[in-house]
């Protein structure tokens, strides 16, 4: 559950602007500040399922932003190969071509 706790707080930071203010503040309430929905319900004046709603929706929402834009894909994929850069850097037993090529790599993945 945890790694989709941090999944829907990273889709939220990429594509949070797109949804509404309400719907980008209760995300974070409850996946950031681990508020509960009886919590977000008494700040918002709204009853636990209108939260639950309102979160499950901005869920949907993000979920489908990524499917069409893939930003939080693009993002793992450079991590791992600059993961990968570290590794080979540190054993000091690479080329000069092999670095560039692995630079390169990650220089594709963020122009998309």
């Amino acid at each position: 559950m945890k790694d989709k706790n941090l999944g829907i707080s990273l889709l939220n930071q990429l594509y949070g602007a797109m949804l509404t203010d309400r719907q980008e503040e209760m995300l974070k309430a409850y996946y950031d500040f681990d508020c509960s929905l009886a919590e977000i319900a008494d700040e918002h004046g709204i009853s636990r399922q209108a939260v639950r709603d309102s979160i499950k929706r901005a869920e949907a929402s993000l979920q489908s932003y990524e499917e069409k834009f893939g930003f939080a894909s693009m993002l793992a994929e450079a991590r791992g190969k600059l993961a990968e850069l570290r590794r080979l850097l540190a054993s000091k037993n690479v080329s000069d071509e092999t670095i560039d090529g692995k630079i390169a790599e990650v220089e594709r993945i963020l122009e998309g």
